[in-house]
């Protein structure tokens, strides 16, 4: 039986929602699975706070609006699309594993940190803001003006600049990999080993989804391979972003030779470009429709993150790149619409016409 969705678009039972957002779960299993093995259990801890606090919220929104709490209207609710697992997961990437802002926390006897209160609390609200603000007040799944999980993280970096001054350390590499100042906050020199801890995942990151390449580079192939994405747009937002670091940043810079490249690669694997450009640039929702609208989309986003790195406050600049973008894509969709099928261009159209006069005269 076919059935149509809001966004995106759904031809039949094997594409429904909830099978590619189950799709885009198994696709987050790497970069999670590697996030807990440089930041431990608190990554688990956020996972399970924003995975509640996203159900609970979407499920309670639903049947707020319906105003009928019952049974039926529970197994009616959009929980069970998945689509709220999704956005707790993405979010969860999104953010340090440990958040400090009013200091609430317990440490063990070597000043690490065993809980933190704060985290708990910041995942909580930016759980209860994607999902309730961002995803549901505007009609819910395939309605959102926006990224719901990108724009919490927005949210609580603004609202909570403190947030992140914590640090955790990597489990492994001796401590190399944290949650704190990235390469692109000290932008030091580039060598082939930083490259490769980059690649591997001991360095320092804003977040713990972006810490792994390897892991991105596998859930990207995975949805590439279930066409869940488009692969391309990965390509551009990332190509465009490194064409534009090259030119407002690496070049001003002065690094010549080899210390060029080694500086783009390193901007290419820093921040959350990678794992932006995979898991949430390629939204359904959030993403014009047309192929023409995706590629100006992608650009747009390469654009905006390389002029916030090379010349903005804010060192890793994709979430308000994507932000920015997401806004623009209702003129996308407005400027750059499809063909209808069986359009006939009136030139082409007209040629036609005066093609059977003649004939009609003859």
């Amino acid at each position: 039986m076919n059935v149509v969705s809001a966004s995106p678009h759904i031809s039949n039972r094997k594409n429904s929602t909830r099978r590619i957002m189950i799709d885009v779960l198994i696709a987050l299993v790497p970069c999670l699975v590697a996030a807990c093995v440089f930041y431990g259990y608190h990554v688990v801890v956020n996972l399970a706070v924003c995975l509640a606090f996203c159900f609970v919220s979407e499920l309670l929104y639903g049947l707020i609006k319906s105003k009928n709490f019952n049974i039926e209207n529970v197994k009616k609710s959009s929980v069970f699309d998945m689509s709220f697992a999704v956005t707790a997961v993405i979010l969860t990437l999104n953010l340090p594993a440990v958040m400090n802002v009013w200091g609430i926390c317990a440490k063990n006897s070597a000043g690490a940190v065993v809980f933190s209160f704060d985290t708990v609390v910041l995942c909580a609200l930016g759980s209860i803001f994607a999902v309730m603000l961002v995803k549901m007040l505007f009609g819910g799944i395939g309605r959102n003006f926006a990224n719901p999980a990108c724009t919490a993280r927005i949210f609580l970096f603004i609202a909570f600049g403190g947030a992140g001054a914590f640090v955790t350390d990597s489990l492994f590499a001796g401590g190399l990999a944290s949650t704190g100042a990235t390469w692109l906050g000290t932008r030091d020199n580039v060598s082939g080993s930083m490259l490769l801890d980059m690649f591997l995942g001991n360095t320092p990151t804003a977040a713990v989804g972006e810490t792994c390449v390897i892991a991105v580079l596998i859930g990207y192939v995975y949805l590439s391979c279930r066409r869940v994405i488009d692969f391309r747009v990965p390509l551009m937002v990332v190509g465009s972003a490194a064409l534009f670091v090259f030119v407002f940043d690496v070049i001003p810079s002065g690094a010549r030779g080899l210390n060029m490249l080694y500086s783009l690669v390193a901007h290419v694997m820093s921040g959350g470009l990678l794992f932006g450009a995979v898991f949430m640039a390629t939204d359904y929702s959030t993403s014009p429709n047309t192929f023409a609208g995706t590629a100006v989309f992608a650009v747009g986003i390469g654009l905006v993150t390389a002029l916030i790195r090379s010349f903005g406050a804010f060192p890793e600049g994709f979430s308000f790149a994507l932000l920015v973008m997401n806004l623009v894509v209702p003129l996308l969709d407005k400027y750059i619409v499809p063909k209808p099928f069986g359009y006939v261009k009136q030139a082409k159209e007209k040629k036609r016409k005066s093609a059977k006069a003649v004939n009609d005269e003859k």
